[in-house]
């Protein structure tokens, strides 16, 4: 099937759903993870109207990100990021939201770097990644502790906008 007959039939799916919650389908954001797949993926996915993407690697959000600048994606960081790839993550071209701020030392990275590196751009908006199952292979704030490192976010970390949670469910 191609990628524009998988985003149409997606997208029929996510009306369909809203249709059945009373819920306006034009509030939903279709997040396209694009990780493993070449920036020529992206730039058909974009031909279909798709406009934003995620990756879970630094890297290859990077390379992906700067091929593409031209085309203006929004790109969303969904992966969990480590405090020496900050510099680089930042750096991203239409960077929108990272999915995966789970740690006060995170926090303060992105905060320094964003800070001084933003160019006009307004906050960067984050979602708290919370563990909510205890599984050892999900990463995230323990459930315990999301109120602490929220409040941190908000008190410490003046140029981060939290503005949800995200939590991977358990896979049954």
């Amino acid at each position: 099937m191609s990628i524009g007959a998988r985003l149409a039939e997606l997208r029929a799916r996510i009306a369909a759903a809203c249709a059945a919650a009373g819920r306006d389908a034009a509030e939903v954001v279709l997040v396209a993870v694009s990780k493993n797949h070449p920036a020529a993926a992206v730039r058909e996915a974009m031909a279909h109207g798709q406009t934003v993407f995620g990756e879970n690697r630094v890297q290859e959000l990077a390379g992906k990100a700067r091929e593409l600048a031209e085309a203006g994606p929004e790109w969303h960081m969904v992966g969990t990021v480590q405090t020496n790839k900050v510099k680089d993550l930042l750096a991203v071209p239409g960077l929108a939201l990272i999915h995966s701020l789970d740690r006060e030392k995170l926090a303060d990275a992105l905060q320094a770097r964003w800070a001084s590196a933003r160019q006009g751009r307004g906050p960067l908006r984050c979602l708290l990644q919370v563990a909510v199952t205890g599984e050892p292979t999900k990463h995230g704030v323990p459930v315990d502790g999301a109120r602490a490192l929220l409040t941190h976010v908000v008190r410490d970390c003046p140029d981060l906008a939290p503005c949800g949670l995200m939590a991977m469910g358990p896979l049954d």
